[in-house]
Protein backbone atom coordinates (compact mmCIF):
# COMPACT_ATOMS: atom_id res chain seq x y z
CA UNK A 1 0.00 0.00 0.00
CA UNK A 2 2.67 2.89 0.86
CA UNK A 3 4.27 1.73 -2.37
CA UNK A 4 1.77 2.25 -4.46
CA UNK A 5 0.96 5.39 -2.60
CA UNK A 6 4.39 6.56 -3.22
CA UNK A 7 3.83 6.12 -6.96
CA UNK A 8 0.71 8.03 -7.44
CA UNK A 9 2.91 10.92 -5.31
CA UNK A 10 5.52 10.90 -7.85
CA UNK A 11 3.58 10.46 -10.28
CA UNK A 12 2.22 13.68 -9.71
CA UNK A 13 5.02 15.93 -8.57
CA UNK A 14 6.49 14.44 -12.05
CA UNK A 15 3.87 16.20 -13.77
CA UNK A 16 4.01 19.18 -12.18
CA UNK A 17 7.18 19.18 -12.51
CA UNK A 18 6.81 18.97 -16.66
CA UNK A 19 4.15 21.68 -16.70
CA UNK A 20 6.69 24.17 -14.74
CA UNK A 21 9.49 23.06 -17.15
CA UNK A 22 7.66 23.86 -20.36
CA UNK A 23 8.25 27.80 -20.12
CA UNK A 24 5.67 28.98 -22.47
CA UNK A 25 6.32 32.45 -22.30
CA UNK A 26 9.58 32.16 -23.13
CA UNK A 27 9.18 30.28 -25.81
CA UNK A 28 6.54 32.56 -27.37
CA UNK A 29 8.79 35.62 -26.85
CA UNK A 30 11.69 33.25 -28.71
CA UNK A 31 9.32 32.39 -31.41
CA UNK A 32 8.08 36.02 -32.07
CA UNK A 33 11.74 36.94 -32.01
CA UNK A 34 12.52 34.51 -35.07
CA UNK A 35 9.49 35.60 -36.99
CA UNK A 36 11.24 38.22 -38.46
CA UNK A 37 14.39 36.72 -39.09
CA UNK A 38 13.26 33.23 -40.10
CA UNK A 39 9.33 32.52 -40.31
CA UNK A 40 10.26 29.00 -41.06
CA UNK A 41 12.43 28.47 -37.99
CA UNK A 42 9.58 30.37 -35.71
CA UNK A 43 6.94 27.55 -37.47
CA UNK A 44 9.41 24.67 -35.60
CA UNK A 45 8.55 26.63 -31.97
CA UNK A 46 5.68 27.18 -32.92
CA UNK A 47 3.80 23.53 -33.51
CA UNK A 48 6.35 22.87 -30.39
CA UNK A 49 4.13 25.13 -28.45
CA UNK A 50 0.83 24.09 -29.60
CA UNK A 51 1.40 20.73 -29.09
CA UNK A 52 2.40 20.86 -25.49
CA UNK A 53 -0.21 23.99 -24.65
CA UNK A 54 -2.89 21.10 -26.30
CA UNK A 55 -1.89 18.88 -23.93
CA UNK A 56 -1.41 21.03 -20.74
CA UNK A 57 -4.97 22.53 -21.70
CA UNK A 58 -3.76 26.41 -22.04
CA UNK A 59 -5.97 27.76 -24.56
CA UNK A 60 -4.24 31.35 -24.18
CA UNK A 61 -0.83 29.82 -25.87
CA UNK A 62 -2.46 28.36 -28.18
CA UNK A 63 -4.34 31.42 -29.48
CA UNK A 64 -1.14 32.93 -29.31
CA UNK A 65 0.52 30.40 -31.43
CA UNK A 66 -2.13 30.30 -34.08
CA UNK A 67 -1.83 34.24 -33.94
CA UNK A 68 2.08 34.01 -34.81
CA UNK A 69 1.37 31.25 -37.75
CA UNK A 70 -1.06 33.38 -39.09
CA UNK A 71 1.56 36.66 -39.04
CA UNK A 72 4.26 34.38 -40.49
CA UNK A 73 1.93 32.96 -43.25
CA UNK A 74 1.30 36.68 -43.61
CA UNK A 75 5.12 37.70 -44.16
CA UNK A 76 5.30 34.66 -46.46
CA UNK A 77 2.27 35.76 -48.65
CA UNK A 78 0.00 32.76 -47.92
CA UNK A 79 -3.08 35.06 -47.65
CA UNK A 80 -5.18 31.71 -47.50
CA UNK A 81 -3.52 30.26 -44.22
CA UNK A 82 -3.07 33.43 -43.00
CA UNK A 83 -6.47 33.88 -42.41
CA UNK A 84 -7.30 30.65 -41.97
CA UNK A 85 -4.65 30.35 -38.57
CA UNK A 86 -6.78 33.73 -37.55
CA UNK A 87 -9.77 32.26 -37.52
CA UNK A 88 -8.11 29.46 -36.15
CA UNK A 89 -7.08 31.55 -32.87
CA UNK A 90 -10.16 33.65 -33.10
CA UNK A 91 -12.57 30.77 -32.47
CA UNK A 92 -10.47 29.26 -29.79
CA UNK A 93 -10.52 32.77 -28.11
CA UNK A 94 -13.93 33.21 -28.28
CA UNK A 95 -14.67 29.79 -26.61
CA UNK A 96 -12.78 30.80 -23.95
CA UNK A 97 -13.56 35.02 -23.76
CA UNK A 98 -10.27 35.54 -24.09
CA UNK A 99 -9.78 39.19 -25.46
CA UNK A 100 -6.45 39.48 -25.80
CA UNK A 101 -6.49 36.55 -28.04
CA UNK A 102 -9.62 37.91 -30.00
CA UNK A 103 -7.67 40.86 -30.48
CA UNK A 104 -4.62 39.36 -32.02
CA UNK A 105 -6.93 37.51 -34.30
CA UNK A 106 -8.84 40.36 -35.86
CA UNK A 107 -5.57 42.50 -35.84
CA UNK A 108 -4.09 39.98 -38.50
CA UNK A 109 -7.30 39.52 -40.11
CA UNK A 110 -7.16 43.06 -40.68
CA UNK A 111 -4.02 43.49 -41.53
CA UNK A 112 -4.33 40.83 -44.21
CA UNK A 113 -7.65 42.10 -45.55
CA UNK A 114 -5.80 45.31 -46.12
CA UNK A 115 -2.75 43.50 -48.62
CA UNK A 116 -6.03 41.87 -50.01
CA UNK A 117 -7.52 45.37 -51.17
CA UNK A 118 -10.47 44.69 -48.42
CA UNK A 119 -10.22 47.68 -47.29
CA UNK A 120 -13.65 47.97 -45.67
CA UNK A 121 -13.47 44.90 -44.27
CA UNK A 122 -10.25 45.28 -43.02
CA UNK A 123 -11.38 48.56 -41.33
CA UNK A 124 -14.15 46.32 -39.41
CA UNK A 125 -11.65 43.86 -38.16
CA UNK A 126 -9.30 46.40 -36.42
CA UNK A 127 -11.78 48.55 -34.91
CA UNK A 128 -13.27 45.38 -33.41
CA UNK A 129 -10.02 44.07 -32.25
CA UNK A 130 -9.26 48.01 -31.16
CA UNK A 131 -12.52 47.58 -28.84
CA UNK A 132 -11.51 44.45 -27.44
CA UNK A 133 -8.63 45.52 -25.82
CA UNK A 134 -9.39 49.49 -25.11
CA UNK A 135 -9.76 49.08 -21.48
CA UNK A 136 -6.82 47.20 -21.35
CA UNK A 137 -3.96 48.82 -19.63
CA UNK A 138 -1.59 46.04 -19.25
CA UNK A 139 1.87 45.97 -20.85
CA UNK A 140 0.32 43.34 -23.12
CA UNK A 141 -3.14 45.35 -23.77
CA UNK A 142 -0.57 48.75 -24.54
CA UNK A 143 1.04 46.59 -27.04
CA UNK A 144 -1.25 45.02 -28.75
CA UNK A 145 -3.29 48.59 -28.98
CA UNK A 146 -0.38 50.24 -30.40
CA UNK A 147 -0.02 47.56 -33.00
CA UNK A 148 -3.46 47.91 -33.99
CA UNK A 149 -3.02 51.69 -34.39
CA UNK A 150 0.32 51.09 -36.53
CA UNK A 151 -1.72 48.39 -38.86
CA UNK A 152 -4.26 51.43 -39.45
CA UNK A 153 -1.59 53.44 -41.15
CA UNK A 154 -1.81 50.34 -44.24
CA UNK A 155 -5.50 51.41 -45.16
CA UNK A 156 -4.45 55.22 -45.34
CA UNK A 157 -2.64 56.43 -49.04
CA UNK A 158 -0.38 59.10 -49.50
CA UNK A 159 -2.91 62.19 -49.62
CA UNK A 160 -3.90 61.27 -45.77
CA UNK A 161 -1.12 62.91 -43.49
CA UNK A 162 -3.56 64.05 -40.87
CA UNK A 163 -4.71 60.58 -40.48
CA UNK A 164 -1.00 59.27 -40.75
CA UNK A 165 0.45 60.94 -37.93
CA UNK A 166 -2.60 60.82 -35.76
CA UNK A 167 -1.96 56.67 -35.86
CA UNK A 168 1.43 57.30 -35.79
CA UNK A 169 1.11 58.88 -32.51
CA UNK A 170 -1.57 56.57 -31.05
CA UNK A 171 1.21 53.91 -31.75
CA UNK A 172 3.92 56.13 -30.14
CA UNK A 173 1.53 56.72 -26.62
CA UNK A 174 0.41 53.28 -26.38
CA UNK A 175 3.93 51.61 -26.78
CA UNK A 176 5.52 54.53 -24.15
CA UNK A 177 3.14 53.01 -21.65
CA UNK A 178 4.27 49.53 -21.87
CA UNK A 179 6.70 49.25 -18.57
CA UNK A 180 8.72 46.13 -19.86
CA UNK A 181 11.79 48.64 -20.88
CA UNK A 182 13.24 46.25 -22.97
CA UNK A 183 10.21 45.19 -25.39
CA UNK A 184 9.33 49.07 -24.92
CA UNK A 185 11.94 50.27 -26.55
CA UNK A 186 12.41 47.24 -28.87
CA UNK A 187 8.36 48.64 -30.12
CA UNK A 188 9.46 52.27 -30.15
CA UNK A 189 12.39 51.76 -33.05
CA UNK A 190 10.09 50.94 -35.79
CA UNK A 191 6.97 53.48 -34.24
CA UNK A 192 9.59 56.38 -34.05
CA UNK A 193 10.57 55.35 -37.67
CA UNK A 194 7.26 55.56 -39.05
CA UNK A 195 6.72 58.58 -37.39
CA UNK A 196 9.73 60.24 -38.80
CA UNK A 197 8.76 58.84 -42.51
CA UNK A 198 5.20 60.08 -42.26
CA UNK A 199 6.93 63.62 -41.43
CA UNK A 200 9.63 63.57 -44.35
CA UNK A 201 6.93 62.88 -46.64
CA UNK A 202 5.63 66.48 -45.37
CA UNK A 203 8.46 68.01 -45.11
CA UNK A 204 8.29 68.67 -41.80
CA UNK A 205 12.06 67.89 -41.43
CA UNK A 206 13.29 69.47 -38.67
CA UNK A 207 10.69 66.97 -36.22
CA UNK A 208 11.30 63.79 -38.87
CA UNK A 209 15.02 64.34 -37.34
CA UNK A 210 14.02 64.40 -33.87
CA UNK A 211 12.34 60.73 -34.58
CA UNK A 212 15.37 59.85 -36.49
CA UNK A 213 17.07 60.51 -33.19
CA UNK A 214 15.15 59.17 -31.15
CA UNK A 215 14.86 55.39 -33.01
CA UNK A 216 19.16 55.95 -33.21
CA UNK A 217 19.02 56.05 -29.78
CA UNK A 218 16.71 53.21 -28.90
CA UNK A 219 18.50 50.96 -31.74
CA UNK A 220 21.16 49.85 -28.64
CA UNK A 221 25.07 50.41 -29.28
CA UNK A 222 25.30 46.34 -30.36
CA UNK A 223 23.05 46.60 -33.58
CA UNK A 224 25.50 48.09 -35.20
CA UNK A 225 24.15 47.36 -39.14
CA UNK A 226 20.71 48.93 -38.11
CA UNK A 227 22.41 51.74 -36.72
CA UNK A 228 24.70 52.15 -39.51
CA UNK A 229 21.56 52.59 -41.49
CA UNK A 230 19.41 55.14 -40.07
CA UNK A 231 22.69 56.87 -39.41
CA UNK A 232 22.76 57.21 -43.08
CA UNK A 233 19.18 57.51 -43.32
CA UNK A 234 18.98 60.74 -41.29
CA UNK A 235 22.30 62.08 -43.47
CA UNK A 236 20.16 61.23 -46.56
CA UNK A 237 17.30 63.44 -45.12
CA UNK A 238 19.76 66.16 -44.58
CA UNK A 239 20.59 66.16 -48.01
CA UNK A 240 17.25 66.24 -49.24
CA UNK A 241 17.07 69.45 -47.31
CA UNK A 242 20.34 71.01 -49.05
CA UNK A 243 21.76 71.04 -46.03
CA UNK A 244 24.59 69.22 -46.81
CA UNK A 245 26.80 70.15 -43.96
CA UNK A 246 24.55 68.15 -41.55
CA UNK A 247 24.71 65.00 -44.43
CA UNK A 248 28.28 65.04 -44.15
CA UNK A 249 28.07 64.59 -40.55
CA UNK A 250 25.66 61.61 -40.32
CA UNK A 251 27.16 60.00 -43.50
CA UNK A 252 30.50 60.21 -41.84
CA UNK A 253 29.61 58.47 -38.84
CA UNK A 254 27.56 56.11 -40.76
CA UNK A 255 30.55 55.61 -42.98
CA UNK A 256 33.09 54.74 -40.08
CA UNK A 257 30.99 52.14 -38.33
CA UNK A 258 29.96 51.07 -42.09
CA UNK A 259 34.55 50.57 -42.41
CA UNK A 260 34.99 49.00 -38.87
CA UNK A 261 31.92 46.41 -39.14
CA UNK A 262 32.90 45.56 -42.94
CA UNK A 263 29.49 46.63 -44.54
CA UNK A 264 30.98 46.69 -47.68
CA UNK A 265 27.72 46.86 -49.61
CA UNK A 266 26.76 50.18 -47.43
CA UNK A 267 30.19 51.62 -47.63
CA UNK A 268 28.92 52.08 -51.68
CA UNK A 269 25.58 53.69 -50.99
CA UNK A 270 27.37 56.28 -48.20
CA UNK A 271 30.22 56.79 -50.29
CA UNK A 272 28.34 57.70 -53.34
CA UNK A 273 26.12 60.23 -51.31
CA UNK A 274 29.07 61.77 -49.36
CA UNK A 275 30.13 62.59 -53.14
CA UNK A 276 27.01 64.22 -53.74
CA UNK A 277 26.94 66.11 -50.64
CA UNK A 278 30.32 67.65 -51.07
CA UNK A 279 29.59 68.27 -54.33
CA UNK A 280 26.72 70.77 -52.80
CA UNK A 281 29.36 72.13 -50.49
CA UNK A 282 31.26 72.65 -53.47
CA UNK A 283 34.45 70.81 -51.56
CA UNK A 284 36.14 69.51 -54.92
CA UNK A 285 38.75 67.90 -53.23
CA UNK A 286 36.49 65.92 -50.82
CA UNK A 287 33.93 65.25 -53.54
CA UNK A 288 36.63 63.61 -56.02
CA UNK A 289 38.32 61.74 -52.98
CA UNK A 290 34.60 59.97 -52.05
CA UNK A 291 33.95 59.83 -56.02
CA UNK A 292 37.60 57.57 -56.43
CA UNK A 293 37.01 55.27 -53.23
CA UNK A 294 32.80 55.15 -53.65
CA UNK A 295 34.86 53.55 -57.42
CA UNK A 296 37.08 51.60 -55.53
CA UNK A 297 34.44 50.14 -53.40
CA UNK A 298 32.29 50.02 -56.48
CA UNK A 299 34.95 47.72 -58.67
CA UNK A 300 35.68 46.07 -55.54
CA UNK A 301 32.26 44.74 -54.84
CA UNK A 302 31.50 44.28 -58.78
CA UNK A 303 35.28 42.53 -58.35
CA UNK A 304 34.48 40.23 -55.83
CA UNK A 305 30.98 39.55 -57.63
CA UNK A 306 32.93 38.75 -60.77
CA UNK A 307 35.47 36.66 -58.67
CA UNK A 308 32.83 34.38 -57.25
CA UNK A 309 30.59 34.68 -60.88
CA UNK A 310 34.41 33.15 -62.33
CA UNK A 311 34.70 30.52 -59.48
CA UNK A 312 31.29 29.16 -59.81
CA UNK A 313 31.84 28.77 -64.09
CA UNK A 314 35.05 27.28 -64.08
CA UNK A 315 33.85 24.62 -61.08
CA UNK A 316 30.93 24.37 -63.52
CA UNK A 317 33.40 23.54 -66.16
CA UNK A 318 35.55 21.29 -64.82
CA UNK A 319 32.69 19.12 -64.28
CA UNK A 320 30.47 19.71 -67.32
CA UNK A 321 32.10 16.22 -68.63
CA UNK A 322 31.50 14.28 -66.27
CA UNK A 323 28.18 15.52 -65.70
CA UNK A 324 27.24 15.12 -69.51
CA UNK A 325 28.61 11.21 -69.44
CA UNK A 326 26.28 10.94 -65.89
CA UNK A 327 23.41 12.27 -67.72
CA UNK A 328 23.89 10.30 -71.00
CA UNK A 329 23.84 7.21 -68.39
CA UNK A 330 20.84 8.48 -66.61
CA UNK A 331 18.97 9.16 -69.55
CA UNK A 332 20.00 5.86 -70.41
CA UNK A 333 18.49 4.32 -67.28
CA UNK A 334 14.88 6.48 -67.29
CA UNK A 335 14.59 5.33 -70.87
CA UNK A 336 15.17 1.83 -70.51
CA UNK A 337 12.95 2.57 -66.59
CA UNK A 338 10.19 4.03 -69.03
CA UNK A 339 10.00 0.88 -71.33
CA UNK A 340 9.68 -1.49 -68.52
CA UNK A 341 7.42 0.87 -66.81
CA UNK A 342 5.25 0.69 -69.81
CA UNK A 343 5.36 -2.74 -70.72
CA UNK A 344 4.29 -3.58 -67.46
CA UNK A 345 1.60 -1.00 -67.29
CA UNK A 346 0.66 -2.84 -71.03
CA UNK A 347 0.46 -5.78 -69.18
CA UNK A 348 -1.32 -4.69 -66.22
CA UNK A 349 -3.90 -3.23 -68.65
CA UNK A 350 -4.07 -6.67 -70.56
CA UNK A 351 -4.59 -9.03 -67.81
CA UNK A 352 -7.11 -5.75 -66.49
CA UNK A 353 -9.34 -6.41 -69.54
CA UNK A 354 -8.88 -9.72 -69.52
CA UNK A 355 -10.15 -10.16 -66.11
CA UNK A 356 -13.17 -7.55 -66.45
CA UNK A 357 -13.76 -9.92 -69.75
CA UNK A 358 -13.51 -13.23 -67.69
CA UNK A 359 -15.91 -11.35 -64.72
CA UNK A 360 -18.67 -10.39 -67.33
CA UNK A 361 -18.46 -13.85 -68.47
CA UNK A 362 -18.76 -15.59 -65.29
CA UNK A 363 -21.80 -13.05 -63.98
CA UNK A 364 -23.62 -13.87 -67.31
CA UNK A 365 -23.63 -17.57 -66.52
CA UNK A 366 -24.71 -16.85 -63.28
CA UNK A 367 -27.12 -14.60 -64.40
CA UNK A 368 -28.63 -17.14 -66.84
CA UNK A 369 -27.93 -20.28 -64.31
CA UNK A 370 -26.97 -19.60 -60.97
CA UNK A 371 -24.40 -20.21 -58.37
CA UNK A 372 -22.83 -23.73 -59.04
CA UNK A 373 -23.02 -25.90 -56.02
CA UNK A 374 -19.19 -26.92 -55.08
CA UNK A 375 -18.48 -30.12 -53.88
CA UNK A 376 -19.09 -31.44 -50.38
CA UNK A 377 -16.03 -30.74 -47.72
CA UNK A 378 -15.54 -32.36 -44.67
CA UNK A 379 -15.78 -29.90 -41.66
CA UNK A 380 -13.03 -29.99 -39.17
CA UNK A 381 -15.51 -28.84 -36.92
CA UNK A 382 -18.22 -30.67 -37.31
CA UNK A 383 -15.47 -33.74 -36.89
CA UNK A 384 -14.55 -31.79 -33.53
CA UNK A 385 -17.92 -31.46 -31.99
CA UNK A 386 -18.68 -35.35 -33.12
CA UNK A 387 -15.39 -36.86 -31.43
CA UNK A 388 -16.72 -34.65 -27.92
CA UNK A 389 -19.88 -36.39 -28.38
CA UNK A 390 -20.80 -39.97 -27.03
CA UNK A 391 -21.70 -40.26 -30.49
CA UNK A 392 -18.94 -42.27 -32.27
CA UNK A 393 -20.19 -43.73 -35.48
CA UNK A 394 -18.90 -41.70 -38.59
CA UNK A 395 -21.94 -39.15 -39.82
CA UNK A 396 -21.51 -41.38 -43.39
CA UNK A 397 -22.94 -44.78 -41.75
CA UNK A 398 -25.58 -43.23 -39.46
CA UNK A 399 -29.16 -44.72 -40.21
CA UNK A 400 -32.23 -42.74 -40.60
CA UNK A 401 -35.52 -44.03 -40.45
CA UNK A 402 -37.44 -42.37 -43.63
CA UNK A 403 -40.26 -40.63 -41.33
CA UNK A 404 -37.62 -38.93 -39.38
CA UNK A 405 -35.52 -37.78 -42.81
CA UNK A 406 -38.62 -36.29 -44.57
CA UNK A 407 -39.27 -34.11 -40.82
CA UNK A 408 -35.70 -33.24 -41.50
CA UNK A 409 -36.02 -32.34 -44.84
CA UNK A 410 -39.65 -30.17 -43.92
CA UNK A 411 -37.78 -28.53 -41.01
CA UNK A 412 -34.97 -27.35 -44.13
CA UNK A 413 -37.77 -26.35 -46.12
CA UNK A 414 -39.42 -24.07 -43.77
CA UNK A 415 -36.18 -22.58 -42.66
CA UNK A 416 -34.48 -22.12 -46.02
CA UNK A 417 -38.17 -20.43 -46.90
CA UNK A 418 -37.75 -17.96 -43.18
CA UNK A 419 -34.40 -16.60 -44.30
CA UNK A 420 -33.35 -17.72 -40.82
CA UNK A 421 -29.79 -19.21 -42.35
CA UNK A 422 -29.21 -14.95 -42.26
CA UNK A 423 -29.46 -15.05 -37.97
CA UNK A 424 -25.60 -14.28 -36.87
CA UNK A 425 -25.74 -17.06 -34.44
CA UNK A 426 -27.42 -19.70 -36.55
CA UNK A 427 -24.74 -22.64 -35.50
CA UNK A 428 -25.48 -27.12 -35.93
CA UNK A 429 -26.22 -27.07 -32.76
CA UNK A 430 -29.34 -24.29 -32.62
CA UNK A 431 -30.70 -25.88 -35.67
CA UNK A 432 -30.87 -29.35 -34.90
CA UNK A 433 -32.48 -27.86 -31.37
CA UNK A 434 -34.92 -25.98 -33.45
CA UNK A 435 -36.08 -28.86 -35.79
CA UNK A 436 -35.89 -31.38 -32.47
CA UNK A 437 -33.32 -33.88 -34.24
CA UNK A 438 -29.61 -34.63 -33.29
CA UNK A 439 -26.69 -32.97 -34.49
CA UNK A 440 -25.61 -36.06 -36.62
CA UNK A 441 -28.84 -36.83 -38.28
CA UNK A 442 -28.92 -33.13 -39.16
CA UNK A 443 -25.12 -33.24 -40.98
CA UNK A 444 -26.22 -36.46 -42.55
CA UNK A 445 -29.19 -35.37 -44.07
CA UNK A 446 -27.76 -32.37 -45.11
CA UNK A 447 -24.63 -34.07 -46.94
CA UNK A 448 -27.05 -37.03 -48.66
CA UNK A 449 -29.90 -33.89 -50.13
CA UNK A 450 -27.58 -31.05 -50.39
CA UNK A 451 -24.31 -32.34 -51.20
CA UNK A 452 -22.88 -29.53 -48.59
CA UNK A 453 -21.30 -30.00 -44.89
CA UNK A 454 -23.33 -27.37 -42.50
CA UNK A 455 -21.29 -24.42 -43.12
CA UNK A 456 -21.18 -24.81 -46.57
CA UNK A 457 -24.85 -25.24 -47.10
CA UNK A 458 -25.24 -21.93 -45.00
CA UNK A 459 -22.64 -19.92 -46.62
CA UNK A 460 -23.98 -21.08 -50.15
CA UNK A 461 -27.71 -20.34 -48.88
CA UNK A 462 -26.45 -16.61 -47.59
CA UNK A 463 -24.43 -15.97 -50.80
CA UNK A 464 -27.43 -17.21 -53.06
CA UNK A 465 -29.68 -14.72 -51.40
CA UNK A 466 -27.44 -12.07 -52.18
CA UNK A 467 -26.85 -12.86 -55.43
CA UNK A 468 -30.59 -13.33 -55.87
CA UNK A 469 -31.23 -9.96 -55.14
CA UNK A 470 -27.79 -8.29 -56.81
CA UNK A 471 -29.43 -9.89 -59.91
CA UNK A 472 -32.88 -8.67 -59.27
CA UNK A 473 -32.86 -4.99 -57.39
CA UNK A 474 -30.27 -2.87 -58.94
CA UNK A 475 -30.92 -0.65 -55.43
CA UNK A 476 -28.45 -3.71 -54.00
CA UNK A 477 -25.76 -2.99 -55.98
CA UNK A 478 -25.51 0.12 -54.37
CA UNK A 479 -24.71 -0.85 -50.34
CA UNK A 480 -21.86 -1.03 -49.27
CA UNK A 481 -20.25 -4.38 -48.53
CA UNK A 482 -20.11 -3.97 -45.01
CA UNK A 483 -23.85 -3.52 -45.32
CA UNK A 484 -24.17 -6.28 -47.68
CA UNK A 485 -22.18 -8.89 -45.27
CA UNK A 486 -24.63 -7.35 -42.35
CA UNK A 487 -27.69 -8.48 -44.30
CA UNK A 488 -26.53 -12.04 -44.86
CA UNK A 489 -25.66 -12.59 -40.98
CA UNK A 490 -21.79 -11.97 -41.54
CA UNK A 491 -19.77 -10.70 -38.73
CA UNK A 492 -17.05 -8.97 -41.31
CA UNK A 493 -16.56 -7.27 -44.33
CA UNK A 494 -13.77 -9.65 -45.06
CA UNK A 495 -15.62 -13.32 -43.92
CA UNK A 496 -18.68 -12.26 -46.41
CA UNK A 497 -16.08 -11.49 -49.10
CA UNK A 498 -14.62 -14.70 -48.56
CA UNK A 499 -17.11 -16.87 -49.07
CA UNK A 500 -18.83 -14.40 -51.87
CA UNK A 501 -14.76 -15.21 -53.69
CA UNK A 502 -14.61 -19.04 -52.89
CA UNK A 503 -18.82 -19.37 -54.11
CA UNK A 504 -18.58 -17.03 -56.88
CA UNK A 505 -15.19 -17.03 -58.51
CA UNK A 506 -14.91 -12.92 -57.56
CA UNK A 507 -15.05 -10.74 -55.18
CA UNK A 508 -18.45 -8.94 -54.77
CA UNK A 509 -17.48 -5.46 -56.02
CA UNK A 510 -16.34 -6.75 -59.43
CA UNK A 511 -19.27 -9.06 -59.76
CA UNK A 512 -21.54 -5.59 -59.22
CA UNK A 513 -19.50 -4.54 -61.39
CA UNK A 514 -19.58 -6.55 -64.39
CA UNK A 515 -23.38 -7.24 -63.31
CA UNK A 516 -24.22 -3.24 -64.23
CA UNK A 517 -22.01 -3.58 -66.88
CA UNK A 518 -24.25 -6.88 -68.45
CA UNK A 519 -27.59 -6.12 -67.36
Amino acid sequence: MKKKALSVFFSLISIYLFSQSYQFESKYKYARLLSSKNPDSSEIVLNQIIDVAQKENQPQYLVKAYYLKSFNSYLKSDAKSSLDFAEKALKIAEQNNYAIGKALAYRMQGTQYAKLGLLKESSQSLTTALSEVKNDNTDEGHELKGMIYNSFLILLNQNEYGKKEYYSKNTIREFQNIKNVTRRNELLVSAYTNMGYNLSEVKKFDQSKVFFKKALALVGNENYYLKCNILHDIGFSFSEQNKPDSAVSYFTKALKIAEDYGFNEKKVEITQNLEKAYSQLKDEDNSQKYKLKHLELKDSVAYNQKMAVNQTLSSKEEQFDEKLTESHTISKSLIMACVVLALILGIVIFNSIQLRKKHKKMVAEIYQKGITPVSYEEDPQESQEDRKSDESIPVSDIKISPEAEENILKGLKSFEESLHFNNKNISRYNLANELNVNTKYLSAVIKKHKNFNFNQYINHLRINYIVDHLKNDPQYRKYKINHLADLTGYSSHSAFSLEFRKITGMHPSAFIKALEDIS
